[in-house]
């Protein structure tokens, strides 16, 4: 895409992406809705907390996918590490944890396309680096 035909395509990509943010929040609205409402018949709720690699690069960019993530119900961003590239985020319905990378970062590459005036590289981190929780021990299991 050239610089010129960006900066041309660039106000239609803002308004695309708050028409699908707008869908997404109002479907997770009501998925959440309705596992409320009918206790009987309850999803299958699967709490999982998730690294997600994350091509996000200004302060702008971060806090933003942060709020949009944390805005959206059944999802919450508990933490971002600016050095790894990774977003930690809460999810209430994880089938899995490829499906909630996936959705993240849908989201994420379409804030980004809408935000930045040339998108360029929406490049990520190939791998999550290993997390050990501060207070389990070197060797393993918690007792």
């Amino acid at each position: 895409m050239s610089p010129t035909s960006a900066l041309a395509s660039w106000p239609w990509r803002m308004i695309s992406f708050l028409f699908w943010y707008a869908k997404a929040f109002v479907l997770a609205n009501l998925f959440v809705t309705l596992d409320v409402l009918r206790p009987r018949k309850r999803m299958k709720m699967a709490p999982a907390i998730i690294a997600v690699p994350a091509a996000s690069t200004s302060d702008t960019e971060w806090t933003l996918i942060s709020c949009l993530i944390t805005l959206t119900p059944g999802t919450l961003t508990l933490s971002i590490s600016r050095e790894h590239q990774i977003l930690y985020v809460h999810g209430m319905f994880v089938a899995s944890r490829e499906s909630l990378v996936r959705e993240i970062q849908e989201m994420e590459d379409r804030m980004l396309k809408a935000l930045r005036r040339n998108p360029g590289d929406l490049s990520r981190p190939l791998r999550v680096p290993d997390v050990v929780p501060v207070d389990q021990p070197p060797g393993g299991e918690l007792e």
